[in-house]
């Protein structure tokens, strides 16, 4: 779930403005995408709970209902300008196979956009600290749902490994006026554990290859 104050307008703002045909990935109820359709855009959202999947079924151009891990998309190759994932990765099992599969549907001048919670905001890591815990919510970072966890170097890497260069991020920063304060005295240097959600643009690499990224070397604890 999006945090109620952010900037769902400056996620938007990501998208070209000559894109005619957008893929919303998980839309939930449709009000974020439907923003889009006002302005001429012929959105298609994708969304499992079928609650809200009929709620945006009056709001969007057409709704697929299903998991989008499991789901076989009938639209043509290169159909879709843009595919959109609103805080929907860490909600998969494996977001890198979603990625890969939908470079079928995404056209080769188009772009993704995606919204992905940091977890090493610094609130989560306080808590975890200070207090021992890692507890689960109904909604915000640690929703109950979110079976991955994202910090900035593994989400370069998601794209970079399913054949994405990524053009542009921004950062969503929450935090308190003191700490917006001290970060600029340290030379934003603070950004990072500011940062509630990345926003990612990235577009198709042909050239990329997940053989030709040089690994990281992984810690095992």
């Amino acid at each position: 779930m999006i945090k109620k104050k952010d900037k769902r307008c400056d996620f938007l703002k990501m998208i070209p403005l000559n894109a005619k045909r957008l893929l919303d990935v998980g839309c939930g109820d449709g009000g974020l995408s439907a923003r889009l359709k006002e302005r001429g855009v012929e959105v298609t959202g994708i969304e499992k709970i079928e609650k809200l999947c009929s709620i945006a079924k009056g709001k969007l151009n057409d709704v697929i209902s299903g998991d989008i891990e499991n789901l076989q998309l009938p639209y043509p190759c290169g159909y879709f300008d843009c595919i959109m994932y609103a805080d929907v990765f860490e909600h998969l099992m494996e977001p890198s196979e979603a990625l890969i599969k939908h470079r079928f549907y995404l056209n080769d001048n188009g772009c993704i956009i995606a919204s992905i919670p940091n977890v090493r905001y610094y609130k989560i890591i306080l808590r975890l600290i200070l207090a021992g815990t890692w507890d689960y919510a109904d909604a915000g970072m640690l929703d109950r749902s979110h079976v991955r966890f994202f910090g900035l170097v593994n989400i370069i890497e998601l794209f970079n490994r399913t054949g994405y260069g990524i053009i542009e991020i921004r950062r969503n920063i929450v935090g308190g006026r003191w700490l917006k304060i001290l970060n600029l005295l340290f030379f934003n240097a603070l950004k990072d554990f500011l940062t509630y959600q990345y926003y990612v643009k990235a577009e198709k690499n042909n050239n990329s290859s997940e053989a030709s990224i040089a690994p990281r070397k992984i810690y095992k604890f």
